[in-house]
């Protein structure tokens, strides 16, 4: 059973971008199992890691828009590259 203190590292370690394998080995969580609930499962185990990553992401997208705006040519064309992306998804 995977506890509460578990769950709020797995997403403190996926925003931090650890691989699953390190989470697995952090947490005491069972790599297949973590691996199984990542990619197919509908958990709180899945809800944690995903929440994480996209924190972490926020961040990072947050902190390239300020480069970018700062005139960092390689942030501006990340950008362009998340917003051609949005675009299509759209």
């Amino acid at each position: 059973m995977i506890t509460q203190f578990q769950l709020s590292q797995v997403s403190e370690f996926a925003e931090l971008f650890f691989t699953l394998e390190e989470i697995s080995i952090l947490t005491h969580i069972d790599i297949e199992e973590l691996r199984r609930e990542v990619n197919f499962g509908n958990s709180l185990l899945n809800k944690a890691y995903w929440q994480g990553k996209m924190a972490g992401q926020i961040a990072l997208r947050k902190q390239f828009k300020d480069w970018a705006q700062k005139g960092s040519p390689a942030a501006e064309q990340q950008l362009m590259e998340w917003l051609a992306k949005q675009n299509e998804s759209e």
